[in-house]
């Protein structure tokens, strides 16, 4: 088996710190699509919370919702949410790799653009119906959020060099081996952007504006030294 070089997630926040300070606008453009569904979800996150207990209050009685009565719809949401956070991270690829050009609004939109909207959204629901299934089992399901994080990072790659593989499924494929053996690594990282989404939460979604932008990137970095790693030693 291949040693992995561990990526240091240190080393990740302030590579996305340094782009932040550099072009906070931009990276806010990348992102206000990924901004406005984080403000809606909180929004809807607290207003649940707060008709939830001021029934318990006036009744004594918990609601609880019906999840599986909703599961198509909630997959739909869930899959448009990832495609607008693909969007915002593939335009913060580009700004890494053209880092002298313009930033642009519709940049941030490029997942939903002609003849690559369609495969985008395929390949999320696709994404969401694995996880669905593999949740399942709960912690398996868990797992699996990580071993398919890269798939946004393996089909941008293809489109920047024209390239598109046999089938949608082969970007989690992708995913899944470029994540061998670094699931953990990936789960402490996003742990540790715990404190920004309580920060999210208590300001009632506004720091959001700063926060979405700062953890996409880090993401974005993050992505970019696992298939650095990968690259370099013949495994993609």
């Amino acid at each position: 088996m291949t040693e992995i070089t561990p990526i240091s997630q240190n080393r990740v926040k302030l590579t996305a710190r340094i782009h932040l300070q550099k072009k906070i606008f931009a990276a806010i453009k990348a992102n206000w699509l990924a901004i406005l569904f984080n403000l809606f979800q909180t929004a809807l996150v607290l207003t649940t919370t707060y008709l939830v207990l001021l029934n318990y209050h006036q009744t004594g009685q918990m609601v609880y919702l019906n999840q599986r009565s909703a599961y198509f719809s909630q997959t739909i949401a869930s899959t448009i949410a990832l495609v607008f956070s693909w969007s915002a991270k593939w335009t913060i690829v580009d700004q890494f790799q053209e880092p002298k050009a313009k930033a642009k609004w519709k940049q941030s939109i490029q997942a939903f653009r002609f003849g690559r909207f369609f495969a985008t959204f395929m390949l999320a629901f696709v994404q969401n119906i694995l996880l669905f299934l593999w949740s399942i089992l709960v912690i398996p399901g868990f797992v699996k959020s990580f071993s398919y994080s890269q798939t946004y990072y393996a089909f941008k790659m293809d489109s920047q060099f024209g390239c598109q593989q046999k089938s949608l499924t082969d970007y989690i494929s992708i995913s899944r081996r470029v994540m061998s053996g670094r699931k953990m690594e990936l789960f402490q990282l996003e742990l540790s952007f715990l404190g920004w989404h309580l920060l999210g939460f208590v300001t009632f979604g506004l720091a959001y504006i700063y926060v979405t932008p700062y953890l996409n990137t880090a993401r974005v970095v993050y992505s970019s030294q696992v298939f650095a790693q990968t690259l370099q030693k013949g495994e993609a």
